[in-house]
C-alpha cells in the first residue's frame, strides 16, 4: 500500500534520530489530520482502519495514537473515544518530535522474546528459596490492590527473579533493562491512564500462578509457554482493557 510505503520511507529517511516505527506512523496520521480535518465530512479513520491502510498492527497504531495524545494532536473523551483537537495551520509533527522511548507494546514483544527463555531455564535450575520467594511476590501483588499497576513491586520482583534464577547475567541484565524502561517510559504512563487496575489485576495474577506451577514442576516447556502465555495476555488485555478504560471515563 502506498501510506505503507510512505510511512516506513519517513522512518528510513529519518537517520538523526532514527524514528521508530509508531512516530512514523504517528507523523503520517498528524499530517492526514492537517490537510483533512476542516472538510466538513472528515473523521479521524478507526484503529483498524488506520492498521489496514498502513498495513500495521494495531498496537502500533495505539502506540502512535498514544504519541499523539502526549502532544495534544488528539484527545480521549470518554465513549466519543479518540478526538481530533483543532490543529494548527502550520502544525509539524517534527518540531514537536522528541524520543519517548520503546513503545509500551514494542517492550512486551521484546520481555516475551527474553522471558519466555527465562522462564524455562529457571525450572530446570531455581532453588526451593526460589520457589517461596516467588509465592511470596504473587502474595504481594495480591495485596496491592489499591496501589497504580506500574507502582506495584510485586510484579518486578517475580519477573526479576526468575531471570536471576537462570544464573545468565546477560539475562538478567536484559530484563532488568527492560523493566527499567518500561518504569520510565512516558508512554506507558500515558497508556495506563487510561486503564482500570482492578478489572486487569486478578488475570494477570492468575498468569502468575501458572507459570509457578511450572517452575514447581520444574518443567521447562510449561514454564515457557506459561510465560509466553501470561505476555500475550497483557498485551491483549492492555489493548481491551484500555477500551474499556476510556468508556468508563465519564461513568
Amino acid at each position: 500500500m502506498e501510506a505503507a510505503r510512505q510511512v516506513r520511507a519517513t522512518a528510513r529517511a529519518e537517520s538523526a534520530p532514527e524514528l521508530r516505527l509508531y512516530q512514523a506512523v504517528a507523523r503520517q496520521i498528524a499530517d492526514m489530520i492537517v490537510n483533512d480535518a476542516r472538510a466538513p465530512d472528515w473523521r479521524l479513520p478507526s484503529e483498524r482502519e488506520l492498521a489496514e491502510a498502513f498495513a500495521v498492527s494495531r498496537p502500533v497504531i495505539r502506540e502512535a495514537m498514544i504519541a499523539l495524545e502526549m502532544r495534544g494532536i488528539v484527545e480521549v473523551r470518554g465513549r466519543s473515544g479518540v478526538v481530533v483537537k483543532a490543529p494548527a495551520e502550520s502544525f509539524s509533527f517534527a518540531a514537536a518530535l522528541s524520543d519517548t522511548g520503546p513503545g509500551p507494546f514494542e517492550l512486551l514483544e521484546a520481555r516475551l522474546a527474553v522471558e519466555a527463555g527465562a522462564a524455562a531455564m529457571a525450572a530446570e535450575k531455581i532453588t526451593p528459596d526460589g520457589l517461596g520467594f516467588l509465592a511470596d511476590c504473587i502474595a504481594r501483588m495480591e495485596r496491592e490492590t489499591h496501589v497504580e499497576l506500574l507502582k506495584e513491586t510485586g510484579d518486578r520482583d517475580f519477573h526479576a527473579y526468575i531471570a536471576e534464577a537462570t544464573g545468565n547475567s546477560l539475562i538478567i541484565s536484559m530484563v532488568r533493562g527492560l523493566w527499567d524502561m518500561r518504569d520510565a517510559s512516558p508512554m506507558w504512563r500515558k497508556l495506563h491512564e487510561h486503564i482500570h487496575a482492578q478489572a486487569v489485576r486478578p488475570l494477570w495474577i492468575g498468569d502468575h500462578y501458572a507459570v509457578l506451577t511450572a517452575l514447581r514442576l520444574r518443567n521447562p516447556d510449561a514454564a515457557y509457554k506459561a510465560m509466553s502465555k501470561h505476555i500475550r495476555n497483557v498485551i491483549s488485555e492492555l489493548m481491551l482493557a484500555e477500551e474499556a478504560g476510556r468508556l468508563d471515563l465519564q461513568d
